[in-house]
């Protein structure tokens, strides 16, 4: 079996992965995946490379996986079903606005690559009425600060 990801941003290509994955385990597959997520510009893996490596880390009870001596493809093995990727852009943002209030230009230069405009500011407004985040103006700016 094979997932590639290929031609995906970072947040599609994980998306893509944990629903083919999750087919794959629904429909009774306990064999090696390959998944191809490149060699990146450098020829050592890139942007998804290490994002869909952190997320297997994170995800480590659900499967197994190593990785191959070609650097563009990484085998998992399915343990069990992989939650749906719902709160990862909640997590992020939180994180980034930890230590200091950023503005929403910050955070959304900071995420443009991972997320869409649409996703970054209705997650800062969700986070901010579930009173997560913290939204006040400094400098005659408004900034978010992780409470």
């Amino acid at each position: 079996m094979v997932i590639d990801l290929h031609n995906m941003t970072c947040n599609d290509a994980i998306r893509f992965f944990i629903t083919k994955y999750n087919e794959l385990f629904k429909n009774g597959y306990r064999g090696s995946i390959e998944v191809i997520h490149g060699y990146g510009s450098h020829g050592e893996g890139g942007v998804i490379k290490k994002r869909l490596q952190k997320f297997l880390l994170e995800n480590k009870s659900s499967l197994k996986f190593s990785l191959d001596t070609n650097p563009g493809v990484t085998f998992v093995v399915p343990v069990k079903a992989i939650p749906q990727m719902k709160n990862e852009i909640s997590k992020d943002i939180l994180e980034f606005c930890r230590e200091n209030p950023k503005s929403m230009d910050k955070i959304k230069g900071n995420f443009f690559k991972k997320y869409t405009h649409r996703e970054i500011l209705s997650t800062v407004k969700s986070l901010v009425k579930k009173g997560e985040l913290e939204s006040f103006f400094k400098k005659n700016h408004q900034v978010y600060l992780t409470k």
